[in-house]
């Protein structure tokens, strides 16, 4: 009976236990420290990857559109050069091909066969026109851009004195650079806005160069 009543070693049993929470608790407290420091270091990471898919969407929609349109009658070899030379101070830009200018002056339905054979939702694959950012530390991003689909322009129809039916293309009259100029003072103030403007979807892929997962994706509609 005297056995069952000894208490002795409970003080080290009780220590223990109490060891063991205060492990378990600062486990517990690590781990969330840890999660929070991946949490927040992926966060900057998308917010500096989207940063340069906006970037990105800047230069293709307000530099190589707007200076597309001014080339759209050069053959296909003449208009990379062109473009090339035009965008020089743009950090490696390539242009695989001129699917570029073929999908920009052209609806979907006339694109030529080569410049359909990839119209994904990833600008990576078949991309029309990829370019670097730097970024303020670490490796440059790889801005990657690809037109998936433009809207076919509007025909109207016309019937004639002699009862035949014509048909004319209604769209940007003229898609050169000076579009929106005007000749007079007066004309000159305001912007003739096209009745049926071109559209285009398009697709845009930043990734850091050193380290391809980090990366943003974003779909952009565009009307010129």
């Amino acid at each position: 009976m005297r056995n069952l009543h000894n208490e002795k070693g409970i003080a080290l049993i009780t220590s223990l236990m109490f060891t063991v929470l205060s492990l378990v608790m600062t486990m517990a407290l690590l781990s969330m420290v840890t999660a929070s420091i991946r949490t927040s270091g992926a966060i900057k990471r998308f917010r500096t990857s989207t940063e340069a898919a906006y970037g990105g969407m800047d230069i293709m929609v307000k530099d190589l559109i707007t200076a597309n349109f001014g080339y759209k009658d050069l053959s296909a070899s003449n208009y990379i050069t062109s473009m090339s030379t035009y965008m020089a101070n743009v950090n490696s830009l390539s242009i695989p091909s001129a699917c570029l200018q073929d999908k920009l002056k052209n609806p979907k339905s006339l694109w030529q066969a080569s410049c359909k054979t990839d119209v994904s939702s990833d600008a990576k694959k078949a991309f029309d026109v990829s370019f670097n950012l730097n970024a303020s530390s670490g490796s440059p991003y790889i801005v990657y851009s690809k037109i998936v689909d433009t809207m076919d322009r509007k025909f109207i129809v016309f019937k004639t004195n002699s009862g035949a039916l014509t048909r004319t293309l209604a769209g940007n009259s003229d898609t050169s650079t000076f579009a929106l100029e005007g000749g007079s003072t007066t004309e000159g103030a305001g912007v003739t806005v096209p009745h049926y403007p071109y559209m285009y979807r398009i697709e845009i892929q930043a990734e850091r160069a050193q380290n391809p997962l980090e990366k943003t994706k974003m779909t952009v509609q565009y009307a010129y």
